[in-house]
């Protein structure tokens, strides 16, 4: 066992000890929305993320919430997560012990260790950080051009399992690409000059409008279709086709009027290959990046929202007799799969007399 590991499991004995030495160093309260600040380079951008920023005051407590402890030296010593969902309760704790040129993290919840972090850093910069948690060890190498973050070579179990290499320019950032292997991903890229996020995605919705029905029409159906259902989940961008019929429908209306629309409960379904349609990777990105920017409003599920509601009500208007036959009130509907969404998705989806009509005969 190694020293990092034995010293994690000795930290259930010592969270009144860190917790007690981290707080008498606080010098200063600050707010911040989630995820709050971490030392690790990259550490935000390879998963898309954005630092949290700080709130001139705590948000209702209905709302997740960091608030973060500073040493004198403008360190964060002590990280406290409250949750929305727990009416505000606190729920994760960090503490960081700078010593010299290391900074040990423990992370716990309530009073039981999550992990522990060790970062060292030579000359300003982080050149390696040891991790054990409670499933399992790793660790991060770092490597630097200039004083940019370059290269970083990630462990899991004490063994290699991937190389980040980011690349720089003038304006800063450029790109970040992971090598598993033999496989090589871009993890991050900056969008070029002139992009335009909603341009892009409007691409995107032209694009779908030929593979989805290129995909409905694959579908085994027994008998005329009554609707199709766009079924998304966290990234409305990755998304399955559902089909249901008239009969299926009437059968789980009478368990509930919601199984009517859920598309888990219907029968025939395909998935849609959407890679090549338009930009997706860069629009996934910039979404994600929006959700970050604005955690709260979560405004880049919004976009893939909307975006995939107006493909339906464009397709809600395409004669489908060509694809698959079809009932006379055949509906065509984006729906997140807990039916969180699925009122305004079906205003939004569906044409106004089509939506009154559903609503007249009780199946909204």
């Amino acid at each position: 066992m190694s020293d990092l590991a034995a010293r994690f499991v000795r930290l259930a004995d010592e969270y009144d000890v860190r917790k007690s030495a981290a707080t008498a160093l606080v010098e200063r309260w600050d707010w911040y929305t989630w995820p709050g600040l971490d030392l690790r380079p990259l550490h935000f951008e390879r998963a898309l993320l954005r630092p949290g920023r700080r709130l001139d005051a705590r948000p209702p407590t209905d709302r997740d919430v960091l608030r973060i402890g500073f040493d004198a030296e403008g360190r964060a010593v002590v990280t406290q997560k409250y949750s929305g969902f727990l009416h505000g309760r606190l729920y994760y704790e960090t503490f960081a012990r700078h010593t010299g040129n290391e900074v040990e993290v423990t992370h716990f919840d309530t009073d039981e260790p999550i992990y522990l972090h060790r970062y060292h850093f030579q000359d300003g910069l982080m050149r390696s950080a040891d991790m054990v948690a409670r499933r399992g060890s790793g660790r991060e190498s770092y490597a630097y051009t200039d004083g940019l973050i370059g290269r970083v070579e990630i462990e899991h179990g004490g063994r290699s399992h991937s190389v980040l290499t980011a690349e720089h320019d003038q304006l800063g950032l450029v790109r970040i690409v992971e090598i598993a292997g033999r496989r090589s991903e871009v993890r991050y890229e900056r969008p070029p000059a002139g992009f335009d996020l909603a341009v892009a995605c409007r691409a995107i919705e032209d694009a779908l409008l030929t593979l989805i029905p290129a995909a409905v029409a694959g579908l085994e159906i027994d008998g005329p279709a009554a609707c199709v259902a766009l079924s998304y989940g966290p990234d409305a961008l990755s998304l399955d086709i559902h089909a249901a019929t008239a009969q299926e429908r009437a059968t789980l209306r009478a368990i509930d009027t919601q199984a009517a629309w859920s598309p888990a409960d219907f029968n025939a379904c395909t998935d849609i290959d959407v890679e090549n349609a338009g930009p997706m990777r860069l629009v996934r990105q910039e979404l994600a990046l929006l959700n970050a920017d604005d955690h709260e409003a979560a405004a880049g599920a919004e976009a893939g929202r909307q975006l995939l509601c107006a493909v339906a009500a464009r397709l809600n208007l395409r004669d489908w007799s060509d694809t698959l036959p079809v009932t006379d009130d055949f509906v065509i509907y984006a729906v997140d799969r807990e039916l969180v969404d699925l009122e305004r998705n079906l205003t939004e989806s569906l044409p106004p007399a089509r939506l009154t009509a559903l609503r007249a005969h009780g199946m909204l």
